[in-house]
């Protein structure tokens, strides 16, 4: 399961320093996050059916393969390194607005839409994690950022590695497709996992209440409403790629960015099913419980219900009145019958108030 608890800790962090570093702070100025993952550098370039990838090599590196290349996807891990997220800015024109909103990672999924380039931000589960992953696409390239090292992105290296034709053979705008469709992709599975989930604790709910973890159920709502947090927005960034006219954004591409929204849109209604399921079982859990807290309660009223005429009769039965001195005090104490009577009389008012109770249907 996706720990999106600590995401949102660690969001919080980041958060506040970059408040405390924002104070006075021209626009566009790129600082630096202490926590960041060391930056390393990947390119690949395509064309031709045969992909040439160069892995932890120097900008100046990535910028030859692209003079070679008829497309660079330039995936630079880890944001350590503001000076080279700035050189590749300056290398590809990307606004010095969208460079700090890659370096400040705690952006809301978005699309941007610029003369030479489109500037995507999405958030992207990898491993036991959430990450940002900004992404810039425009004539001829790709450029990702990433904060740290395992991304979604293995299936379209495998295409790349295969010699897919579309990849090699298609603009830069179908590769960033690819990209992105492989971020909302990795979605299904925790969507799935969540369903899977709420299933057994509905089948179990019925069958012992007490077995059902109502934190659990708190946490995995958490969990759905964040990714919503997350799906929302990034459905309304692939309407914006829909709704782009520029020259590096086919219309053939298009209809492939309709394919992912289409995706995008199935996981928020299964998310928002799920958010809603889950609230249901709480209140169905609640529900439970109280309905077994109230059969627990009626018993011992019951009992206590029963009990209570005989603990009269036995206490005043038990009161010391001297029996010798007159006949009305403690009858039967004398009697050689007197005990067998008292208990013949407790067992018939205590079966008496089971027949009406049973009468009444209270038992």
């Amino acid at each position: 399961m996706i720990d999106l608890t600590g995401h949102r800790k660690r969001k919080r962090k980041r958060a506040e320093r970059a408040k405390r570093s924002a104070v006075g702070a021209p626009p566009g100025e790129l600082v630096a996050d202490p926590e960041a993952s060391k930056s390393r550098l990947t390119a690949i370039g395509l064309g031709g059916g045969e992909a040439e990838r160069l892995e932890g090599c120097t900008l100046e590196e990535a910028l030859a393969l692209r003079q070679r290349r008829a497309k660079l996807w330039l995936d630079c891990t880890g944001l350590a390194d503001v000076d080279l997220v700035r050189r590749i800015g300056e290398a590809f024109g990307l606004h010095p607005l969208t460079l700090e909103d890659v370096v400040n990672t705690d952006q809301r999924p978005k699309c941007e839409a610029y003369e030479a380039y489109a500037f995507v931000v999405l958030r992207m589960l990898s491993g036991e994690d959430s990450e940002q992953l900004s992404l810039f696409f425009g004539e001829g390239f790709v450029v990702t950022f990433q904060e740290r090292p395992g991304d979604a992105f293995d299936p379209v290296r495998r295409r790349i590695d295969r010699g897919a034709p579309r990849l090699h053979a298609g603009g830069a705008d179908y590769l960033a497709y690819a990209l992105i469709d492989a971020v909302v992709d990795a979605y299904f599975p925790v969507v799935d996992q969540h369903g899977a989930r709420l299933d057994a604790i509905e089948e179990a709910i019925f069958e012992d209440v007490d077995a059902v973890q109502v934190p659990e159920l708190h946490a995995m709502r958490r969990e759905l409403f964040t990714m919503r947090r997350y799906l929302r927005p990034t459905r309304d960034a692939l309407g914006v790629i829909l709704r782009l006219e520029r020259p590096f954004l086919s219309e053939e591409t298009r209809l492939y960015f309709a394919d992912v929204q289409d995706h995008c849109d199935q996981l928020v209604d299964l998310n928002d099913t799920y958010r809603e399921t889950a609230g249901g079982m709480i209140d169905l859990h609640m529900t439970l419980s109280a309905a077994r807290t109230n059969e627990v309660i009626n018993l011992l009223t019951i009992v206590s219900t029963i009990f209570i005429p005989l603990g009269f009769l036995a206490g005043l039965w038990g009161m010391n009145f001297n029996p010798e001195i007159s006949d009305w005090n403690m009858p039967l104490t004398q009697s050689p019958y007197g005990y067998p009577v008292a208990i013949a009389i407790m067992a018939a008012i205590a079966g008496g108030l089971l027949l009406v109770f049973r009468k009444k249907r209270w038992i």
